[in-house]
């Protein structure tokens, strides 16, 4: 449906060149609002502080739009870098989906000293939740040792001790990495994707990495600074509707995650 609303605007901008009256965007975004009228609608949730107790979240607010136009035109945007991401030839259904969510401002995530297991976990919001979803997030880490940014997905509604899948990537000097686990009761329980190694992560001190994962029913899909690193399948169907969650994750000194233009699409 996208690629109508790309034709309206088109065809508003030729007609108006020629007469006068409201303005080319004016009429494209009328034209626009009732040609989507009918479709899913677009949620952007403040996200809500959930942390362990050692942990340090300092999130901002993220306002909720107000006009239908604006929500219409920024899941247009979204649709346009998932054509760039996945393609339009791919198998994943995100044609069909609908924008769920979207951040409008940053979310550091500050720590201190050594973590649990579980790390510091933040919802996005205790609203929403999905099993088949495509999730972007831009990641900016700072930390003197060992640092982990990443998502809780999947999870179960008590983060600390209920049943989550765990996507991170690993700040290690040098030899960069990410991996997919299951998580229970505060504890690990098993990968999906074991360690993986890769040189496209920026393993510098304040870099940034933009990550995107694709989650369909028991297959994972990871893209990291917009270069597909794999496909893992969870053999043990462990896959369940839940919330998602920024996390992070430090071995010791001080460090935080800082998490924008995060989007979560969810797909059929």
């Amino acid at each position: 449906m996208y690629k109508q609303i790309q034709w309206i605007i088109l065809i508003t901008t030729l007609m108006t060149g020629c007469q006068s009256g409201p303005s080319a965007v004016e009429q494209a975004g009328t034209m626009v609002a009732q040609t989507v009228a009918a479709a899913p609608p677009t949620v952007t949730a403040e996200p809500t502080n959930t942390a362990l107790p050692v942990n340090t979240a300092t999130p901002r607010p993220t306002p909720t739009p107000n006009m239908a136009l604006t929500s219409t035109l920024e899941a247009f945007l979204v649709l346009s870098q998932l054509d760039a991401y996945v393609g339009e030839n791919s198998d994943i259904p995100y044609g069909q989906g609908y924008l769920a969510w979207q951040q409008i401002e940053p979310i550091s995530m500050d720590m201190s000293g050594p973590q649990r297991d579980g790390g510091v976990l933040q919802i996005i919001s205790e609203d929403i939740r999905a099993r088949n979803f495509i999730f972007k997030s831009n990641v900016t880490w700072s930390a003197s040792g060992i640092l982990i940014c990443g998502l809780t997905f999947r999870a179960e509604s008590d983060l600390n001790k209920g049943k989550q899948y765990q996507f991170y990537f690993y700040r290690l000097s040098g030899l960069p990495a990410y991996k997919i686990d299951v998580y229970e009761f505060g504890r690990f329980k098993n990968t999906i994707s074991d360690v993986r190694f890769s040189d496209g992560i920026d393993s510098a001190n304040n870099a940034a990495n933009e990550f995107l994962l694709i989650a369909q029913n028991e297959q994972y899909t990871v893209f990291i600074n917009g270069k597909q690193q794999g496909q893992y399948y969870d053999s043990n169907k462990q896959s369940t509707e839940g919330v998602l969650a920024f996390l992070a994750w430090q071995d010791s000194g001080k460090g935080s995650c800082k998490f924008e233009n995060s989007f979560l699409w969810v797909v059929p």
